[in-house]
């Protein structure tokens, strides 16, 4: 009996540890949140007292909660709280992380604040909170991320407080061992932050929440991720205040990540319940709790669908899009998924409202949402999906996600729909504004200009002497002599001078240069090209900008403010890209200079290197030197504080008494004999903000009988003989890159 006693106890604690190992793994796999969210009405004497800053702070601590990982025991709200109280929290959230039993991989601390602020500290009514200590006092907490979120008045100089610096999203994905910060403010270092009495919130914090509950998933994953988040709540909050008394806002960032992936904050299929907007759907939709106040206002285009999390309850819905206005109520209930569908809500009847300063013909372009007169009555139908079955939710469409860390607005307010009811099938003019043929109408399928021509929308061919001009968009062909100039194109622009276009699909071909707004497609010109955006190629005889580029720079100079791409130049000028001074000693008793210019993907080399002897001889003794001017192309792959540069040279190995001195020499003289074909590897073991340390190898490759005088002018100690034909000269290197 006691054998059987303590097998029993045996067995109950192999059970125990076992479990309790199931349960150490398990949490190993998971994330730690803590989170202080504050919100601070008072500004002090003399500053407006603000109404939604309380409840801002409490709303985005309810998606946090719901959707975004953060327990109700890591979550701390303060309403209008002093400097003492915020660091007491911050004191006990430090405590809890470094007491954790838990066995999770990271922890993440999340600070959120609304409120006021200046250029220099938060300001807790008379009581300033400065942005040094703060910053100070966040960074003391011990987790591994912190992500600080600030809308605010100003709040943009806390990202440039003490060591701030820009950078592009370096994100992390939830498999990562990682640490850093990503600070995200409402608005630049000199700009408002405002709130609005119809949104009953702040705009960008109310874009933060409709974007972490769903709007911001570009990818489709139903799970947002930092650097989606940012570019949502950016587009969205630039769209609402650029036309406001106060004046644009522009939302700004600092993230400093170690790590690969993104880092996802919420994760929508945890939601109580999932709204769907379906791919076809398009136009503003305006979501409203039962309370009547506002949820979300998604400006929806056609393509691509949108998933929202949010709690099971009843809603309203108004969707406005360029023809009607819909409305209807819907009830969410918990683990399933309502699909809206526009064209089972009522139809409204749009209010006319008489705007001072506009004809009649404008009014139909006013699209008032107050007032309305309901005029059908009819509740929209409901299709359900089981969340926790996965086989059962609708498989959202794969499209591409819009990455824009700059100013991201779209105008869409060209296109035309085709009616050939209304059109010139030929429009002929003597100049513009002169018709000749073709009276009817606006838009042309095909228009022809003796000296020039002008439409309002061609669908087809533009042709002139001199210039064409389609005011609205050119859905086709532009041909002319000297220059073409479109609100939109959808085709092609092709003028021996120049072509101007707000956004363009397809090209734009052009003599001397082009100017796009967004390019997507290519842009080709004998000068110059300028853009905003290019996702294509932009290909020049002389200098390409771009302000955002995802595909390709050819010319001699290239300018981009971030790219994705590729920049193929002498000088690539790429902001967020590489621009390299280095320095490199090697075995062969060489000393080189070199520059690097372009993308990670790939860069332009150009150096040259001279013998360490030659440095340092007399002036009087400098009559006989060699020096070797080399350039070509590298790639970087990086692996965290590490990389690797391959490049693919060649080098040009010149001797003063070698080089041609009259023009029968010269007419004699073979490139071929001093050129050297080279590659070249660089491990870079160190690579900080500013500094590469290098070690790598060089390798030449003379070609016996093609290129043996190149080598009878440098020495090389160690070599190589792979056949009678070929010979590879190695050697080794320490150097540095300044960055």
């Amino acid at each position: 009996m006691k054998k059987l006693i303590l097998i029993t106890i045996a067995l109950l604690s192999l059970s125990q540890a076992f479990a309790a190992t199931e349960t150490a793994e398990g949490n190993a796999s998971g994330v730690d949140r803590y989170a202080i969210y504050i919100g601070s009405n008072k500004g002090g004497k003399g500053r407006e007292q603000l109404l939604y800053a309380g409840s801002d702070a409490q709303n985005f601590k309810k998606a946090m909660s719901e959707i975004g990982g953060v327990s109700e025991e890591n979550s701390y709200v303060l309403i209008d709280p002093s400097k003492e109280a915020i660091d007491s929290t911050l004191n006990t959230i430090s405590n809890k992380i470094s007491t954790s039993q838990s066995h999770a991989k990271r922890s993440e601390f999340i600070f959120y604040y609304s409120g006021h602020s200046d250029e220099n500290a938060l300001l807790l009514g008379d009581i300033p909170y400065d942005y040094s200590s703060l910053k100070a006092a966040i960074t003391e907490v011990p987790s591994d991320i912190h992500v600080v979120i600030l809308d605010s008045c100003y709040s943009g100089n806390f990202i440039r407080t003490k060591g701030g610096q820009k950078r592009k999203p370096f994100l992390i994905d939830d498999s990562s061992v990682v640490t850093g910060h990503a600070y995200l403010s409402s608005s630049s270092t000199n700009e408002y932050s405002q709130e609005s009495d119809e949104i009953e919130s702040s705009y960008f914090t109310n874009a933060m929440i409709t974007g972490l509950r769903g709007a911001a998933d570009a990818s489709g994953d139903n799970k947002v991720t930092l650097n989606e988040l940012y570019s949502y709540a950016f587009n969205d909050t630039l769209s609402k205040t650029e036309d406001s008394k106060a004046g644009p806002q522009h939302p700004n960032y600092n993230i400093t990540l170690v790590g690969s992936g993104d880092l996802v904050l919420s994760d929508i299929s945890n939601g109580e319940a999932m709204l769907s907007l379906s791919k076809d759907a398009k136009g503003k939709f305006i979501l409203r709790d039962e309370n009547g106040k506002l949820i979300s206002e998604i400006n929806k285009v056609a393509g691509q669908p949108i998933f929202m999390a949010l709690p099971a309850a009843q809603y309203s819905a108004v969707i406005i899009d360029e023809y009607s206005t819909k409305q209807g109520f819907f009830i969410l209930e918990k683990d399933q998924i309502y699909v809206l569908d526009q064209n089972s809500l009522s139809t409204i009847k749009r209010k006319t409202n008489r705007v001072r300063g506009t004809t009649n013909e404008d009014d139909s372009d006013i699209l008032p949402i107050d007032d309305l007169e309901e005029s059908v009555e009819r509740r929209g139908s409901r299709r359900r999906y089981d969340i926790d079955d996965e086989s059962s939710l609708p498989e959202p469409e794969a499209y591409e996600a819009v990455e824009t860390l700059s100013s991201p607005e779209e105008d869409n307010s060209f296109e035309q729909p085709f009616d050939a009811a209304t059109m010139n099938v030929f429009h002929l003019s003597a100049v513009p504004g002169v018709s000749l043929v073709g009276f009817g109408g606006e838009s042309s399928l095909f228009s022809l200009g003796l000296l020039g021509a002008h439409d309002k929308n061609v669908y087809a061919i533009q042709h002139s002497t001199l210039m064409n001009i389609a005011s609205n968009t050119a859905n086709g062909i532009q041909i002319s002599g000297l220059f073409n100039i479109a609100g939109q194109t959808n085709g092609a622009q092709v003028t021996g001078l120049f072509n101007t276009s707000g956004n363009v699909n397809g090209g734009q071909a052009s003599g001397l240069f082009n100017v796009a707004k967004n390019v997507n497609g290519i842009q080709a010109s004998g000068l110059f090209n300028v853009a905003q955006k290019v996702n294509g190629v932009q290909a020049t005889g002389l200098f390409n900008y771009a302000k955002e580029v995802n595909g390709l720079q050819v010319g001699v100079i290239n300018i981009a403010e971030s790219s994705e791409g590729v920049a193929i130049g002498v000088f690539n000028f790429i902001k967020d890209g590489m621009h390299h001074i280095g320095f490199n000693w090697d075995t062969n008793n060489m000393f080189d200079v070199f520059f690097q210019s372009g993308t990670k993907h790939l860069f332009v080399t150009l150096g040259t290197a001279t013998s360490c002897n030659d440095v340092f001889r007399k002036r009087e003794e400098k009559s006989n030197i060699t020096s070797v001017l080399y350039g070509g192309f590298g790639t970087e792959f990086r692996f965290g504080f590490s990389s690797l540069d391959l490049e693919l040279l060649g080098k040009f190995v010149y001797n003063s008494k070698a080089m041609p001195k009259t023009e029968e020499e010269a007419k004699a003289f073979n490139f071929a004999d001093f050129y050297i074909p080279s590659f070249r590897l660089t491990f870079n073991p160190l690579s900080l903000n500013h500094i590469d340390l290098s070690v790598g190898a060089s390798f030449d490759i003379r070609n016996h009988g093609t290129n043996d005088k190149a080598f009878t002018y440098i020495t090389h100690r160690f070599a190589t003989e792979d056949d009678d034909d070929t010979t590879i000269y190695p050697a080794l290197f320490l150097g540095f890159k300044i960055k």
